[in-house]
């Protein structure tokens, strides 16, 4: 969700979900204390210490839902290296200590989650037959991979699920959002890299056992991990220069038409919401955010004595030459290579369901996804906009304005606006007094 949406209160279940949580992990701990074999203190200490450095180093998230960290890998070779509670000591110890977060209970979650990841992969590791410790020495290249490599990639494909179960059931208790729509914003942001995790975790395994470099393995492992993180670290700067320059279009029309910023705002807000509940994906949702975002930037051409009178005082060729803005604002973006997908949804935002609109006459779902959610969210921001300061406005009020012109939008689209705002609630910055 972007910072402009307005959050969704908790559910009154969220408490009872993160003492769940926390419960099964502590239960979990003891359990395997008493049940299994203890661990060798020294590769419990090497990890753990490991553990809590990667989790510090670790790189914010960079507008892509998920962060860099070494705590992944380090996790999926525990598994290996010093079994069930070993890897769940891993888990929660390199978790406890969270300098960018000042909620407690937050911190002791992601503990109590990150103690369930390691100790579920190091069950999964062993109820596949995976060899732990010094028992790897003697093993030939075949038997390494059926008995430690798949185990262990296993048990990272485990800890990955594991990961985006517990994370999308407590942001949709907390944020409101629906589960289905996080699972896959979470496998679809780390999944991919939870395999590069796996692969690395062997190798550092392999390292430490089969080829006898025991601890020294780690530095091996490490060195290239901080060459990565230093080009994540670059990646994600390059993503807050694309924020930047957005924000800095957005200021440029705001200097002409100031409305227009918080109009803005809410269409990406809305926007983003609606794209959540259609199930696109990341990708798909940052197009659309960038297109409602600066679905006005057409203004710019637009002389200023019209933007500043209503649409009912406008004639037709006024009418015209306003909705033409969004032919205007796609070419004046034109060029810039990270709005380049957001184009087509500036371009045919004015375009009619039924065929009759403006500028290409595009029907159904030849309109791209992106304009027909920008066409929605930007009609009901309209809308309200219209209404008088003291006009109470409720969800059924945007429903009646989306449904009036049944040809005009996406009937889809028009769902999923309709849920959003039955979830969501109003975005942030709305003109008028919405009903509660």
């Amino acid at each position: 969700m972007s910072p402009t949406a307005t959050p969704t209160a908790p559910s009154r279940w969220l408490s009872a979900y993160l003492g769940v949580v926390t419960a099964v992990a502590l239960a979990v701990g003891v359990m395997s204390w008493f049940a299994l074999p203890r661990p060798e203190l020294g590769p419990v200490v090497l990890l753990c210490l490991m553990g809590l450095v990667a989790y510090q180093v670790r790189e914010p998230e960079a507008n892509l839902r998920i962060a860099f960290s070494f705590l992944s890998i380090i996790l999926v070779a525990s598994a290996a290296v010093v079994g069930i509670f070993g890897a769940w000591l891993v888990g929660g110890v390199s978790m406890l200590i969270d300098r960018q977060q000042p909620l407690r209970f937050v911190t002791m979650f992601n503990a109590a989650m990150t103690a369930i990841l390691g100790a579920s992969a190091a069950l999964t590791y062993r109820l596949l037959g995976g060899v732990q410790g010094a028992g790897m020495a003697d093993m030939t290249t075949s038997q390494l991979g059926w008995h430690v490599g798949v185990p262990l990639l296993a048990a990272d494909v485990v800890a990955c699920l594991l990961n985006a179960i517990l994370l999308s059931g407590v942001l949709h208790l907390a944020r409101g959002i629906a589960f289905a729509v996080q699972l896959r914003r979470v496998l679809s942001g780390s999944g991919v890299a939870y395999v590069g995790y796996g692969v690395i975790g062997l190798l550092f395994v392999i390292l430490w056992f089969p080829a006898g470099l025991g601890a020294f393995s780690a530095l091996l492992v490490l060195a290239p991990l901080l060459a990565a993180r230093w080009a994540f670290i670059q990646y994600g700067e390059e993503l807050r220069s694309h924020e930047r320059t957005v924000d800095t279009l957005v200021t440029a029309l705001g200097t002409k038409e100031p409305s227009a910023v918080a109009r803005s705002r809410r269409a990406a807000s809305l926007g983003e919401w609606i794209a959540e509940e259609l199930g696109l994906t990341p990708s798909q949702i940052g197009t659309v955010r960038y297109a409602a975002t600066l679905h006005e930037i057409g203004h710019l051409g637009v002389p200023t004595r019209l933007l500043r009178r209503s649409r009912a005082s406008l004639t037709p060729s006024e009418l015209r030459l306003i909705d033409g803005q969004c032919v205007v604002g796609a070419r004046m973006i034109e060029g810039i290579d990270f709005l380049e997908s957001a184009r087509s949804g500036i371009r045919h935002q004015c375009e009619r369901f039924d065929g009759t609109g403006r500028p290409d006459g595009l029907a159904g779902h030849d309109i791209p996804i992106a304009a027909r959610i920008v066409a929605v969210a930007a009609a009901v921001d309209d809308a309200l906009r219209d209404r008088p300061e003291d006009t109470v406005v409720s969800v059924a009020d945007a429903v009646r304005v989306l449904r009036s012109d049944p040809a005009r939008f996406d009937p889809e689209v028009v769902d999923a606006a309709v849920a959003a705002l039955d979830k969501h609630g109003w975005p942030a910055s709305s003109p008028v007094k919405v009903a509660s």
